[in-house]
């Protein structure tokens, strides 16, 4: 399995100090104008982001997907935020503490066009007129030293900011912003990378009645000093604003009677949820950020009182897909679930996967991966969570039974409140 370098950050700031060549006059002041133009028409606004990760053990292999994910992020103010997709809420912590392993890129989707008006310590050089990508475009050099840099790179608990350099074209006619590559250089050795680099697709997208210049592909990556390479591939869709909704009165309140309170449901913890996922789970196609939705198979009690009924709708997503090929096709899944729909509202839930039901494609989780078969060939899953983890569950698949199905059993501990 490809060892893979822990979150990268890349914060980029760009702005015309001198110029090598002679650019056509007033050119670079029409582009900053229009850029500027840009910054004051965009809204604050949520996009949905596709990422591919890839990878590679060393440049002699070819290029492996590793997964997919995808996410919300919400751009307001000087802010990115991240959410599961459709959902009105955002999580409380970093992209790269949410997907808790591997090579993560953030912090360019929509602040690179906002801080690239915003310093003045790099130096240009116009390169002339050419074609890129497929149109004619002004290209630009440019270079920033460490002391004016805005290039953050992560690796592990190990972080340093770091020079950088590269190039972006702006459109001959138009004056859009098409493209940008990006690469760092005097990368500090304690962060065990040889390389880290970054090209921005520029696009318009609608949000509302307004079309806005947004990078609309991304393509990050790094290499270690050991020669492991690590890819994200970003495509962004289905833009809107990000609004918020309030309520102001000026008028005297009325005096009523407080109604009474609703009773805040508390989960035990340690008590077990049964649950029946409702929907299979095809693994050649499932991506980490997938919605999964099981419901209540027994009513869950507290002594005599019932807390929630048989039938209760519990919500989850996929936190892990992984393929491996030894000693045979598998496939590692990892689940949560974080919420019960009950009498209409949303309840946190915070749960770890303790048992599931034998169906055929779950595998025996032992250390030497040996499956243990019934009678009639069935894989019995025995010993069923590899990492134990809190609010997770992990499950090893036989890729050549192909998906999970509905209706699979399981068995989730409450850990305590969310």
């Amino acid at each position: 399995m490809l060892r893979i370098v822990a979150g990268v950050v890349l914060l980029l700031g760009l702005r015309c100090n001198s110029f090598a060549q002679q650019a056509p006059e007033g050119l670079f002041d029409r582009f900053l104008e229009r850029m500027e133009g840009e910054q004051r028409r965009l809204p604050d606004y949520v996009c949905s982001q596709t990422i591919e990760r890839i990878g590679r053990a060393s440049a002699d292999r070819e290029l492996q997907r590793i997964d997919t994910f995808r996410v919300d992020v919400a751009v307001t103010g000087d802010r990115e935020l991240y959410g599961r997709p459709g959902a009105k809420e955002f999580y409380g912590k970093s992209l790269a503490e949410v997907i808790g392993s591997g090579f993560v890129s953030t912090g360019r989707f929509a602040l690179f066009t906002r801080q690239i008006l915003n310093t003045s310590k790099t130096m240009y050089k116009y390169q002339g007129l050419n074609e890129r990508p497929g149109k004619p475009a002004h290209e630009y050099d440019f270079d920033v030293d460490p002391a004016g840099s805005n290039y953050m790179l992560r690796s592990g608990n190990a972080e340093a900011k770091t020079g950088y350099q590269g190039s972006f074209w702006i459109h001959a006619d138009s004056l859009d912003l098409l493209r940008v590559e990006v690469q760092a250089f005097d990368i500090p050795e304690h962060l065990g990378l040889s390389e880290a680099k970054t090209t921005l697709i520029y696009g318009r997208m609608s949000i509302g009645s307004e079309s806005i210049l947004l990078p609309v592909q991304t393509t990050a990556s790094v290499i270690t000093t050991d020669g492991l390479e690590n890819v994200n591939r970003i495509l962004v869709n289905g833009c809107r604003r990000f609004q918020t909704e309030s309520t102001l009165s000026f008028a005297a309140p009325e005096i009523e009677i407080a109604p009474k309170r609703h009773e805040v449901l508390t989960l035990p913890s340690g008590a077990i949820l049964e649950l029946s996922l409702e929907e299979g789970l095809n693994l050649s196609s499932a991506t980490v950020g997938q919605p999964v939705r099981a419901s209540l198979s027994r009513d869950l009690r507290l002594g005599e009182k019932m807390l929630v009924p048989q039938g209760t709708v519990v919500r989850g997503q996929v936190v892990q897909v992984e393929k491996r090929a030894i000693p045979y096709p598998t496939y590692q899944i990892g689940l949560t679930f974080d919420a019960l729909e009950l009498g209409g509202e949303s309840v946190p839930l915070n749960a770890t996967l303790a048992e599931t039901s034998p169906v055929a494609g779950l595998i025996q989780q032992t250390r030497k991966l040996n499956p243990t078969f019934q009678a009639g060939g069935r894989p019995r899953m025995e010993v069923l969570v590899r990492k134990v983890q809190t609010g997770e569950g992990y499950l090893e698949w036989d890729a050549r039974k192909g998906q999970i199905p509905p209706g699979l059993k399981m068995k989730w501990r409450i850990t305590g409140e969310k």
